[in-house]
């Protein structure tokens, strides 16, 4: 599952915003360029406003693009051309003006979000080819057999690869559950299976006191 990176001092908006794309994707919710640089190495795409209470969100492209290709949609009230025209330059992927249609949005977001989908749930890479749909799991050749609940986890890290996934968002996409009904060791127990299964191979890394990251 993708995550989306909302920037909106807007309450009310971000609020409608996260409501809307929950079901399809996980969220991060932000309201400010200081609270919003926490997450840009986390995040897939990014909605952006520009009049933030600490600055101008072109500045927060600006610092993006130096270091990263995320997707980033501009939802802003400035309708100047010159404006959109400096978003667009310096790297934003839209531009679109309140008041806007929510049809439309994710329309673009999709857009930009199919560019880095795997097609039929196919990972294959550096030795390692995995075919969720038909249930088939090679590492180097030799097949290994996954539990269910393995599946889902190795699913999310691939399909979230090179982003930090922290252990409260697994808790939820994987056992939909919150953390303080389930036992700590539960993630790093089927993680520890997961690393034992993908030997030689070590691609899931721990990001301490975070989570975890697919990085191959």
């Amino acid at each position: 599952m993708q995550n989306i990176l909302i920037v909106e001092d807007d309450k009310n908006l971000n609020k409608g915003l996260s409501i809307a794309f929950q079901d399809k994707y996980i969220i991060h919710s932000t309201f400010s360029l200081s609270e919003a640089k926490n997450f840009i190495d986390k995040v897939d795409l990014i909605l952006l406003d520009m009049n933030l209470p600490d600055g101008d969100g072109l500045d927060l492209i600006k610092e993006i693009r130096k270091n990263y290709n995320t997707a980033i949609i501009v939802i802003s009230a400035i309708d100047l051309e010159s404006y959109i025209i400096s978003a667009i330059n310096l790297g934003a992927d839209d531009y679109i003006t309140k008041p806007f249609s929510l049809g439309i949005l994710q329309a673009k977001i999709e857009r930009l979000l199919n560019k880095n989908t795997y097609d039929n749930k196919i990972y294959s890479k550096d030795g390692i080819y995995f075919n969720f749909d038909e249930n088939i799991f090679k590492v180097e050749e030799n097949n290994i057999s996954l539990s269910p609940t393995e599946e889902k986890i190795l699913y999310f890290l691939v399909m979230s690869e090179n982003k930090i996934i922290t252990k409260e968002v697994l808790l939820e996409k994987i056992w939909g559950i919150d953390e303080n009904f389930i036992d700590e060791n539960t993630i790093s127990v089927n993680i520890s299976r997961l690393r034992g299964k993908l030997k030689p191979l070590n691609p899931i890394e721990t990001v301490f006191g975070v989570g975890y990251k697919w990085n191959l």
